[in-house]
């Protein structure tokens, strides 16, 4: 994936271009749960670079915070979802990092960067609907590797068709 700082923006749904140091916050608190949802979009300094990060934070006595597959023990957060572009020589922007619950998805699926980008989008349109993200639910539905033949993530090419002889009528054994 390689497009204009602008494109950038839109694909991470920020909807304008930030600035140097510039960052676009999005925030929702589960009281239910007890669980914290940040995610930004942030510049670095001179537009060297640009990171969207997703974290849960938990409060102490949430369920989650004792449990030992979130990566948080009696509350604390846990980081989702870091994506990192930068821009090459001719001011063309690309996704060069992204990892999901500290899993890495540099070159494992097809299109990682764009699929980073609608997992990031995704998870801030979740945000904004007051939904509290599904992060397994969107690893399975944005993260898939849809390469014919499957990958190392995808479900395709897992399987193998079953076939019901009894179906295939007309045809010759």
């Amino acid at each position: 994936m390689r497009v204009d700082y602008k494109e950038l923006m839109e694909r991470l749904g920020v909807g304008y271009d930030l600035s140097a140091y510039e960052t676009r916050p999005w925030f929702l608190y589960d009281d239910e749960k007890g669980i914290s949802c940040s995610a930004e979009v942030r510049a670095g300094p001179g537009l060297e670079d640009v990171e969207a990060e997703i974290q849960f934070l938990y409060d102490e006595d949430s369920d989650e915070s004792e449990d030992e597959d979130s990566g948080s023990i009696g509350g604390g957060s846990q980081q989702i979802f870091l994506l990192r572009a930068k821009p090459s020589k001719d001011g063309v922007w690309s996704p060069c990092y992204l990892t999901v619950k500290g899993e890495s998805y540099v070159n494992e699926i097809y299109d990682w960067e764009g699929k980073g980008c609608e997992f990031f989008r995704a998870c801030i349109e979740d945000i904004q609907m007051s939904v509290l993200p599904d992060i397994e639910d969107l690893i399975d539905t944005e993260l898939q590797d849809d390469r014919r033949g499957g990958g190392k993530k995808g479900k395709v090419g897992k399987k193998k068709p079953s076939i019901n002889p009894n179906a295939l009528m007309g045809m010759k054994r």
